[in-house]
């Protein structure tokens, strides 16, 4: 644990568990990956390491430490086990308590004994980024209480899912829901032209909540939607040009904007550059995928003269 920390902290004996997760970035299906679309979806180099040690004390304590990417402590908390109750209006805290007490609701036995527990977590990407802060700890807590992590993310902050598979998985992944149960299958998505791809973050970090209620809110026959997309993800698998993804990428995104009556990002942050551009997950902010036939630095440069600090190839973000 971190030394400003330690001071509250019994001492430590050996490291009980220790659970990573990768985050996300969802290429295809968006919003109608809740009716059943399928989802090309990419696990990130960057992720959340997440440690447990027991402790030598026995007062039901629960020692809580979350550090960003630089390895500052975030947040510092300290619950008692038996009672998981945020003592503050603090977001992050409340959210915590929320996640923790629907871990023990799903098993009871969790945080059975008295023993003291301290708790270290560590994100490797900047918390604005919207790689999966949220669904990296689900995740990582769902792993350490021996929950199922669907149910958890149900129990908590609902969506598909597609972001729990990515964590545990390896490698590219197509995710459905099917029927209302979560399955997905490891794809081997490894485009010929990923020097002509970059990932852009746009400096806003969207709720995942917000988007997905509005998505709820639209009138639309989502089914319709839901085989258009299937049939673009599946294209998007089998291009083998820059050309054809540059087509595909901007179908999907025209289609998927006159659904949800948001603008396209290629209008909102690049219309005067040379590139296809496309939405990842939450519409109007984190990050957006440029696919382009220009030289790949020609195109760093313009985004850096338009004040994009924030630009990623493909094998500085992508697991491979």
């Amino acid at each position: 644990m971190v030394e400003l920390f330690q001071k509250n902290i019994p001492q430590l004996s050996a490291m009980q568990e220790s659970i990573y997760a990768h985050g996300k970035l969802m290429i295809t299906g968006e919003y109608f990956a809740l009716d059943g679309a399928d989802v090309l979806a990419l696990p990130t180099r960057f992720g959340q390491k997440f440690q447990v040690k027991e402790l030598s004390g026995k007062e039901n304590n629960l020692f809580w430490v979350a550090l960003d990417n630089t390895g500052k402590p975030w947040l510092q908390l300290v619950f008692n086990k038996k009672e998981i109750i945020a003592t503050s209006d603090i977001a992050a805290e409340v959210m915590l308590a929320k996640i923790l007490s629907a871990a023990k609701d799903l098993n009871p036995i969790f945080f059975s004994t008295d023993e003291d527990i301290a708790v270290q977590t560590q994100l490797e990407f900047p918390q604005n980024w919207g790689l999966g802060s949220s669904s990296t700890l689900i995740y990582s807590i769902a792993k350490w209480a021996q929950v199922n992590p669907y149910s958890l993310l149900k129990k908590t902050f609902g969506g598909s899912g597609y972001d729990i598979a990515c964590a545990e998985s390896n490698s590219s992944i197509i995710f459905r829901l099917n029927n209302g149960e979560p399955e997905y299958s490891q794809v081997n998505f490894n485009p010929s032209f990923k020097q002509q791809l970059l990932f852009v973050h746009l400096g806003k970090k969207q709720s995942s909540v917000a988007g997905i209620s509005h998505y709820k809110s639209l009138s639309l026959h989502k089914e319709n939607y839901v085989q258009w997309l299937n049939v673009v993800t599946r294209e998007m698998l089998e291009c083998a040009t820059i050309q054809k993804f540059m087509q595909l990428i901007q179908e999907h995104e025209n289609y998927v904007s006159e659904a949800l009556k948001l603008e396209k990002v290629k209008q909102t942050h690049f219309a005067n550059l040379p590139v296809a551009a496309k939405s990842l997950g939450a519409w109007g902010g984190d990050f957006a995928l440029l696919a382009f036939e220009e030289d790949a630095e020609k195109v760093k440069q313009l985004l850096r003269q338009n004040n994009f600090d924030t630009v990623l190839a493909w094998n500085e973000i992508i697991l491979e």
